[in-house]
């Protein structure tokens, strides 16, 4: 379940995607993007975490 700060600051994303005259289509591909990208961030940050 996504945390409520995570919601908003992709609810400013998507905002912002949507000032730059993306499509929904387009939209929904950039955020994915992100949410992969945080998401890769946070595995390796919690594999460093169990090297410790």
């Amino acid at each position: 379940m996504p945390s409520e700060e995570n919601e908003g600051h992709r609810q400013s994303i998507n905002a912002l995607l949507i000032r730059q005259g993306l499509t929904q289509t387009e939209r929904l591909t950039q955020l994915n993007k992100v949410a992969i990208t945080q998401m890769k961030s946070l595995l390796e940050s919690n594999a460093i975490k169990k090297l410790k």
